[in-house]
């Protein structure tokens, strides 16, 4: 008995034993596996590696889709300067020539920056962003050439080019060294137009270079998306005509035009002075590229406030356009406040107070009125508030404070000075007499479209309210014609139509109290035709030179310019002319959208197209589809080309490209397809090509200049 329990006493322990062997076994297998997951982690974050892909911005589009501001291929590069540096002084004026040679450089500023000990990679600005594909295969060959090969690094990007220069930069804006929009549309829709990133994650060996075949996409690229403004190229053309016309004659300290669609509230030109190139913004100040004179900066309007105090009295019956005053000189508290001609025109209407700018008729009209219904239709023209247009940088008004007025300043806001407010606070006032009586919102962007061709925004006219009814406005607009047609010669009267205007000339205020001698603003805001309108435009300068200081002589000239050329093209007949019967030079184009045809065979592509209208272009053998220039989505007039091509974007292994046949393509379209070959275009004219030095189909270097003729034809 004794013996039989020694012996299971014996085999517990061994069983005890084997137990907690096996469970040390157990534990150090799940050590070494959790170990080997650690470890494996650890190794895979040391030799794998993420890269962003870059999107490509979207494009700025006018009303008529032509391109503003579009993005096409280019490339930073990074120097790694302590590398660079262990190759000697000597060897580093060699570069610096070569370097300045190939980017425009000054060979003192790349040496100097060369040879900076405070920065370990450099991307020195401008000269090595943005950098075409040419002259990147020339910078990195230079340091092959001197076995620094290792010490630049290129990164594929994009470039911002703005194929008009200054055509209505100040509406488009500009994109900035980091490539976020930095003015205008760029800015106000840059979450739009920026597109998102895209990254791939790699194996790297060693050096810091992918393994092949080991790539994984991790975030695919959304690019940006194509923004339509509602600015008509022509008539922005015609505005910028007038404004250059105004510098030249005038000098003034800054100046604006602005043509709205008062149906809509639909900007259709917007042009200032100064302007900028925003392909060269940084060569500008910075008042020049922060500041907008049509929406930015509010001033003293004078006379073209008069249709608010105006609206009051007749809205409200406090007085009628019959009844009569005194003019020339009224005494508020004492002080004198005169008519502009000193001595006024006797006793006249309150009609012709507006149609003469009696400054002493609209004190009695406002007197009629009241602070408190002045106050209320300053409110309802929106004038105490921003208009909401889409654009950065909008200012306020600048009023007086309704409730501690003095009857002296109450006295000088019935006729516009004392107060402040922004050019396009004034044309979404008189839009709304025009239209009949809605205050709307101005805006710039008629829609937004994703690359896939989606609608993302559409913008439809927004009323804000009610101003006052059509009967009244129609009142208004019938006194604002008799102001234009009283003096045909001077005003901005347009033969064979009724426009109804107003012009203003404001003293500006000093600084230090009162008013600056002899410096004003002098202003033009108009619509027509007068009861059915089509354009509505305002013109303002300020403090011009070598002129009489009259909104008659300065301002209403270029709104009769831009008016005239401006109905013209839209084929606005005069009265008692049928549209049908006139001689239109100026015909509207039919667009188009691009269908995506990447993939597409060449018989699937063909047949694509010719339901289109659009006509095809092959710069390699016909094939399946790699590569289309312009990309899918795109709107282009009727019989446009497209570019394709059955091997993608040329291979830069052998160091040749195929020259495309660029014959009746736009600028635009010419230069975007020559950047993506890596080919040099260099441009003569305007408009379309017409012809190029170096035939279509010919096997060229990269990098080879060609020269091409373009002429205005369409």
């Amino acid at each position: 008995m004794i013996v039989k329990k020694q012996r299971m006493s014996r085999l517990g322990i061994l069983r005890v034993t084997l137990v907690g062997f096996l469970s040390i076994v157990l534990v150090r297998i799940g050590y070494v596996q959790a170990s080997d997951h650690f470890l494996a982690g650890i190794e895979q974050n040391q030799w794998s590696s993420e890269e962003k892909i870059a999107p490509i911005r979207g494009t700025i589009y006018d009303a008529n889709g032509d391109q503003l501001a579009f993005s096409m291929p280019a490339y930073d590069l990074d120097l790694y300067l302590p590398g660079i540096q262990q190759v000697g002084s000597v060897k580093i004026q060699q570069l610096s020539s070569e370097l300045g040679q190939i980017v425009g450089a000054p060979t003192s500023v790349i040496e100097q920056a060369l040879t900076r000990k405070d920065v370990v990679w450099l991307r020195l600005y401008p000269y090595f962003v943005h950098v075409s594909l040419a002259k990147k295969e020339q910078v990195v060959h230079v340091f092959h050439q001197m076995n620094i090969g290792n010490d630049i690094n290129p990164y594929k990007t994009y470039e911002r080019v703005y194929p008009d220069g200054d055509f209505a930069s100040q509406v488009v804006g500009f994109v900035d060294q980091t490539g976020n929009g930095a003015g205008g549309i760029e800015r106000e829709y840059n979450q739009y137009l920026a597109g998102q990133s895209g990254s791939v994650q790699f194996m790297q060996d060693d050096l810091g270079q992918p393994l092949p075949f080991d790539s994984v996409l991790t975030k695919p690229v959304q690019n940006g998306d194509r923004v339509y403004l509602t600015i008509d190229a022509a008539i922005q053309n015609y505005a910028q005509e007038a404004l250059a016309t105004i510098q030249k004659r005038f000098t003034p300290a800054h100046a604006a035009i602005i043509v709205a669609d008062p149906n809509t509230g639909a900007i259709l030109a917007m042009a200032t002075l100064p302007t900028f190139d925003p392909n060269q913004y940084y060569a500008y100040p910075a008042s020049t590229l922060d500041t907008n004179w049509a929406i930015s900066d509010p001033f003293e309007p004078g006379s073209t406030f008069k249709i608010v105090t105006l609206t009051g009295a007749l809205a409200t019956h406090a007085i009628n356009l019959n009844q009569t005053y005194m003019s020339g000189v009224d005494y508020v508290n004492g002080v004198p406040i005169r008519d502009w001609n000193l001595w006024g025109w006797g006793r006249i209407t309150y009609r012709m107070a507006m149609i003469y700018s009696s400054n002493t008729g609209f004190i009695h009209i406002g007197q009629a009125e009241g602070v408190q219904t002045l106050y209320h239709y300053i409110h309802l023209y929106g004038m105490d508030q921003p208009t909401g247009i889409d654009l950065p940088g909008e200012s306020n008004s600048i009023l007086f404070d309704p409730n501690h007025l003095n009857p002296v300043d109450f006295a000088t806001m019935t006729f516009g000075q004392g107060l402040a407010v922004t050019p396009i606070q004034q044309v979404a006032e008189v839009g709304a007499v025009a239209n009949g009586g809605d205050l709307l919102t101005p805006y710039l962007v008629q829609k937004i479209v994703a690359p896939d061709g989606q609608v993302v925004y559409f913008r439809k006219p927004h009323i804000v309210r009610r101003v006052a009814s059509s009967a009244i406005m129609n009142e208004i607009t019938n006194v604002m014609i008799q102001d234009v047609n009283q003096d045909p010669g001077l005003m901005a009267y347009v033969p064979g139509y009724n426009v109804a205007g107003k012009t203003g000339t404001a003293q500006i205020p000093s600084p230090n109290g009162g008013y600056v001698p002899h410096k004003y603003n002098l202003s033009f805001i108009g619509f027509v035709p007068a009861h059915h309108p089509v354009l509505e435009i305002y013109v303002t300068v300020n403090e011009p030179l070598h002129a009489i200081q009259f909104g008659n002589d300065v301002a209403s000239p270029a709104a009769q310019f831009v008016l005239e050329k401006s109905l013209r093209y839209l084929n606005i007949p005069p009265h008692g002319v049928a549209a049908s019967s006139m001689q239109n030079q100026y015909q509207k184009t039919t667009y188009t959208v691009i269908p995506n045809l990447i993939g597409d065979s060449y018989g699937a592509a063909t047949s694509a197209l010719q339901t289109t209208g659009i006509r095809e272009q092959w710069i390699s053998a016909p094939g399946v589809v790699a590569y289309q220039w312009p990309q899918s989505g795109t709107d282009v007039p009727l019989s446009s080309r497209v570019i394709l091509d059955a091997q993608g974007p040329q291979s830069t292994a052998n160091g040749r490209v195929t020259v495309p046949d660029l014959h009746g393509l736009s600028m635009v379209d010419a230069v975007s397809i020559c950047s993506e070959l890596g080919l040099s275009l260099i441009p003569s004219g305007d408009g379309y090509a017409f012809s190029q030095s170096v035939p279509a189909g010919q096997s060229v270097p990269l990098g080879s200049e060609m020269n091409v003729t373009f002429v205005a034809y369409h």
